[in-house]
């Protein structure tokens, strides 16, 4: 079972956190693919902690729909799943032009700056190649959106499908182009210092049509690490 330790423990982490957060960045990776087998025993080995934190962190995992656990008969990957990917882009997209209408009015100029600075850092993650830090970026600059409206409950609701949407970019890497997505961040953010709502909510629903446009290849080419329905 590949399994990669990114980090050591930092300081103030718990064993629970620590294996959490190890076992979520090898999953977002795909350094454990969908489907993948899960060994507790081996976890617990790499990471030099007892199998109960590790049990605990593949509980918080499986409510996040990232682990599958089968009593009596083993723990998994997750497959990824093109329906909730879908769901979550409709939630997105109805949500956030809704809060596009109240940025493009009433948006302060701090505000304006904060969302330039984060774009700025998209940029030097690309150019790091870090792009799991680059999609915590990208989805920093959506709850900045949020945030501005003092939408900030809503974005925290709707979080629970931004993993998803990383593994399947991830799963895509060698075809998937941040540029475009940092351009389209540019393009909404140009929108809603004009005022110009109609043209924001434009380059938004674009922005989130790309991940579907991906899922369409995706699951052409990897179809065992996806859910199949009839």
């Amino acid at each position: 079972m590949p399994f990669t330790i990114y980090n050591e423990r930092l300081e103030y982490e718990s064993a629970r956190q620590y294996a959490y957060r190890i076992l979520r960045r090898n999953i977002l990776l795909l350094d454990m693919v969908p489907g993948e087998p899960i060994s507790e025993k081996e976890i617990a080995t790499s990471l030099q902690l007892s199998r109960t934190p590790i049990r605990e962190a593949l509980l918080d995992l499986c409510r996040e729909r990232l682990v599958e656990i089968y009593p009596q008969r083993g723990t998994r990957v997750a497959l990824m799943d093109a329906q909730l990917v879908d769901q979550g882009r409709f939630l997105r997209e109805t949500v956030e032009l809704a809060i596009l209408e109240l940025a493009c009015k009433t948006y302060t100029k701090e505000q304006i700056e904060e969302l330039e600075k984060n774009i700025e850092e998209q940029k030097e993650e690309v150019n790091k190649n870090d792009l799991i830090s680059f999609f915590l970026k990208d989805n920093e600059f959506h709850r900045l959106l949020y945030s501005a409206c003092g939408k900030e409950s809503v974005f925290e609701a709707i979080g629970f499908y931004f993993p998803h949407f990383s593994r399947e970019r991830m799963l895509r890497l060698q075809m998937f182009n941040p540029e475009e997505l940092i351009c389209d961040h540019q393009h909404i953010l140009d929108a809603i210092k004009k005022g110009d709502c109609r043209t924001a909510k434009m380059h938004l629903s674009q922005h989130l049509d790309h991940v579907m446009c991906d899922q369409k290849i995706l699951l052409e080419a990897y179809p065992k690490y996806f859910i199949q329905r009839d």
